[in-house]
């Protein structure tokens, strides 16, 4: 499997990052960037795959779900009335399906020193969601998780960490998604082997044609705003200096905040008005994007399904690959 460097998403897929952590040290940031070295460490297995997870609990409302669309730049078109149900009360208010995405993040948990994770070189390698029913506009949700797999690609390859998170009505005990996170650890290949991985999403055919294609031109501060409301606070969002010392020129995008324009995108030229029909979304993460770029989302029409891929037009470079969704009847 090939993902390349999305070390600093930690936070954004199966952790939450707190605003002030106490392992995030200047020490830390540094050895994240690649400036300083450790020994080879290798994942403790057993702790690993015996760790339990408290649920969480999270309460949101109309308001988060609107500041979750304006998180995604709908509404940048003030008479586009098939983005204005997301973001103003005074219609029938909508839900974007991919919020589910940041509801229930547990605390993030591959620092701990009993699980012996090299976690300064973690890559976020593909996410995935699927919709058991529409999203409420309010609800109190309860998020369980648990890790899935273990694929050890072998001393000096690195393994995987396939981590899924179950999202309930806390009260009506009604499932309502399943997000599922690839995780690739770069320094524990050697672990060993657990549980089975899923399948493998197949590539876009080569030389297709788009049927629709959707280009966003994202605001300069679009990282300062998703970080605000998704709550994932990774410091490589917003502060300069931690960006360069990971080895880029300034803070660059949420993985998850460009996978959510993805969605955007879909649901313009396939939503019909209906969100409830997007069921699922899978996306394999390629490369960062940067905020104030522009993002143009391809998308290949093949009947239940939507593949697409998504770019940074300005550097034409590839920011999202495989990327498949599955919609329900008109």
């Amino acid at each position: 499997m090939h993902m390349m460097m999305y070390a600093y998403v930690l936070g954004a897929a199966w952790g939450r990052y707190p605003r002030h952590p106490s392992w995030a040290s200047h020490d830390s940031i540094e050895r994240s960037a690649g400036l300083l070295h450790r020994p080879a460490i290798r994942m403790n297995l057993p702790n690993v795959i015996g760790r339990s997870f408290e649920p969480i609990l999270q309460r949101y409302d109309w308001r988060d779900s609107a500041l979750y669309a304006l998180g995604l730049g709908m509404g940048s078109d003030p008479v586009d009335e098939d983005e204005l149900s997301y973001v103003y009360e005074g219609r029938e208010q909508s839900v974007v399906p991919s919020q589910c995405m940041v509801l229930g993040w547990p605390e993030f948990w591959h620092a701990d020193p009993a699980a012996g994770i090299d976690w300064v070189n973690i890559l976020h390698g593909e996410e995935s969601f699927e919709l058991h029913k529409p999203l409420p506009l309010t609800a109190l949700i309860r998020a369980t998780h648990h890790i899935r797999a273990v694929v050890d690609k072998g001393v000096g390859r690195g393994a995987l960490i396939y981590f899924d998170t179950e999202i309930a009505d806390a009260q009506t005990g009604d499932a309502l998604a399943t997000l599922r996170a690839t995780q690739f650890l770069r320094g524990d290949g050697g672990c060993g082997n657990h549980g089975e991985a899923p399948p493998v999403v197949p590539a876009l055919r080569d030389g297709a044609t788009p049927s629709a294609v959707a280009e966003y031109r994202t605001a300069p501060q679009a990282a300062l705003l998703y970080r605000l409301v998704s709550r994932d606070y990774m410091p490589i969002h917003a502060d300069p200096v931690v960006a360069r010392r990971a080895g880029f020129e300034r803070p660059i995008s949420h993985g998850l905040n460009t996978m959510g324009l993805a969605c955007r995108a879909i649901l313009k030229h396939f939503g019909l008005g209906r969100p409830d029909r997007l069921r699922s979304m899978f996306v394999r993460f390629a490369q960062p994007a940067y905020p104030g770029e522009t993002i143009r989302v391809d998308l290949f029409d093949e009947g239940v399904d939507v593949r697409f891929r998504a770019l940074a037009v300005e550097r034409n470079v590839i920011v999202l690959d495989r990327g498949l969704c599955q919609l329900g009847e008109h």
